[in-house]
């Protein structure tokens, strides 16, 4: 999906908001709200918004205000995030249904077949669409917009895993930090063979990578309206060494 449409197209941008807000105030609770705000790394900015998750639990009047105010923001710091929010397993569905003339000007509908979606997803199925969505990103948009794709997704699934596994972090917690902790901490990566200190090694120094790859995501990335993009070649580099990492944590802890 590209920022470049919105961004050209006011007229679209509103449908596409009128759109959002239509499907989050029809499906979305709290724990959605909740899990946007991890997946967008904006957990912050919803749980302590002046309204939004109060209106939502006495079904005020004011919600829907609130949900544009949300989404204003998500286009004004992060717009990516916007995306994010169409492609959740109870929005994407409402859109296909009801919004489909939407998604369709933006590029996005499925040849018109509405997506079957499964609920909940486990944190393996996110893993397998995360790297589905980067391979259609790769071939339609190049490697760079697939970065933000594969941060988003390791950082959701990160402080999944968290949770299964009963680690505790921080609600803000950040993808190094939650990284940190599981890898530490989660009983699959205990025992980690033979080589267990070279292992160990291995696993710290992908610790740096992922530092590294915040901070080209936030600052070398579609995530934000940065002007200097990573070349090609280099965010290439960065989607195949979370795709590594991705495909070793999945094998140890599921």
């Amino acid at each position: 999906m590209s920022l470049d449409i919105l961004a050209r197209d006011e007229k679209l941008k509103g449908r596409f908001m009128l759109a959002l807000q239509k499907a989050i105030v029809k499906k979305f609770d709290a724990g959605d709200w909740n899990e946007i705000g991890y997946l967008t790394g904006q957990h912050d900015y919803i749980v302590h918004h002046r309204r939004l998750l109060r209106s939502l639990g006495f079904g005020d009047d004011d919600y829907g205000s609130c949900v544009f105010e949300v989404l204003n923001h998500f286009w004004q710091y992060d717009e990516s995030a916007l995306f994010q929010v169409a492609e959740h397993e109870k929005i994407r569905p409402y859109l296909e249904k009801h919004h489909l003339d939407v998604l369709s000007d933006l590029g996005i509908s499925d040849a018109h077949v509405p997506t079957v979606f499964q609920s909940p997803l486990s944190a393996g199925e996110v893993v397998r669409r995360a790297l589905a969505d980067s391979e259609k990103l790769l071939q339609s948009n190049g490697a760079v917009s697939a970065v933000d794709r594969l941060h988003t997704a390791l950082h959701g699934y990160l402080r999944s895993v968290c949770a299964d596994a009963q680690i505790p972090v921080a609600d803000g917690a950040s993808i190094t930090a939650l990284f940190k902790a599981v890898r530490t901490n989660h009983p699959s990566l205990q025992d980690l063979g033979p080589q267990a200190n070279e292992i160990t090694r291995v696993l710290t120094a992908f610790s740096t990578v992922i530092d590294s790859i915040n901070t080209i995501r936030n600052h070398a990335s579609i995530a934000h309206p940065n002007e200097n993009l990573l070349s090609d070649d280099e965010a290439s580099l960065g989607v195949n060494a979370v795709r590594t990492i991705f495909n070793y944590l999945v094998k140890k802890v599921g």
